[in-house]
């Protein structure tokens, strides 16, 4: 394979000109409860802009392995290492036939080389065998490697319905009361959050609230006082009491 090839993108359209804007009239009120949540929405909504990216990859496979890289590591590293992989590797036809030592040499500065050098060489090698990625999260977490999450991170990439749990979006949700899950039952804050929100929403809420957790709802130190949503966090209020 030709080492300029791109893995073929998404039917045309599918990764449309990013997001639309949501219309929170969908999320129905039916508390006062409800009512802030809806406005702790709407304003976090309105406070980040539309385009929220964290991995700047625009070709779907190594969209997919670079998130696969991101694992226990920052989106920066990850994309170092997916460039490494790349200019040696290009393309799944490559990664399927290279030895797993030689991926891992080459993404070793991310962590966790040798479980995402398998994972990396069993997606391109179903690439290579089925002549696509999947873009159902079924097929897709059925490939050695790919779970939930990561699943879930590409078919927000192909602007499908996606929750994103991540340890960002597990804090700020459990933080901001939206769903009544703690930080750590990530499982449980992923079934409540589809359960309670349209899927309208759901890749929306979830870049938005991870971003949040970048900058201003850390795990440490969160910067309360500059929070665009201070006044309405129930965290917030009831450390005040």
């Amino acid at each position: 394979m030709d080492s300029n090839h791109r893995y073929p993108a998404p039917k045309a359209g599918a990764i449309a000109a990013r997001r639309r804007p949501v219309n929170m009239r969908e999320f129905k009120v039916k508390s006062m409860e409800a009512s802030i949540e809806k406005e702790i929405i709407e304003t976090l909504f309105s406070y980040y802009p539309e385009e929220i990216e964290f991995i700047s990859e625009k070709d779907p496979f190594r969209f997919l392995v670079t998130v696969i890289l991101s694992a226990s590591n920052t989106d920066e590293s990850a994309e170092k290492c997916a460039r490494n992989l790349f200019s040696v590797l290009p393309d799944p036809n490559a990664i399927a036939s290279a030895d797993s030592n030689q991926i891992e040499k080459l993404i070793w500065s991310g962590g966790l080389a040798k479980s995402k050098a398998r994972s990396i060489k069993a997606l391109a090698s179903y690439v290579v065998g089925n002549g696509k990625i999947p873009e159902e999260i079924d097929e897709l977490t059925k490939i050695p490697g790919i779970g939930e999450k990561t699943a879930n991170c590409y078919l927000g990439f192909l602007s499908r319905p996606a929750v994103i749990v991540d340890t960002h979006f597990a804090r700020v949700v459990s933080r901001l009361g939206l769903v009544d899950a703690g930080e750590k039952e990530r499982d449980k804050v992923y079934k409540l959050v589809k359960k309670k929100f349209p899927e309208r929403i759901w890749y929306r809420l979830s870049m938005v609230l991870n971003k949040h957790g970048r900058v201003y709802c850390k795990s440490r130190d969160p910067n309360c006082t500059s929070c665009p949503v201070s006044k309405l966090c129930p965290k917030r209020r009831s450390s005040a009491q």
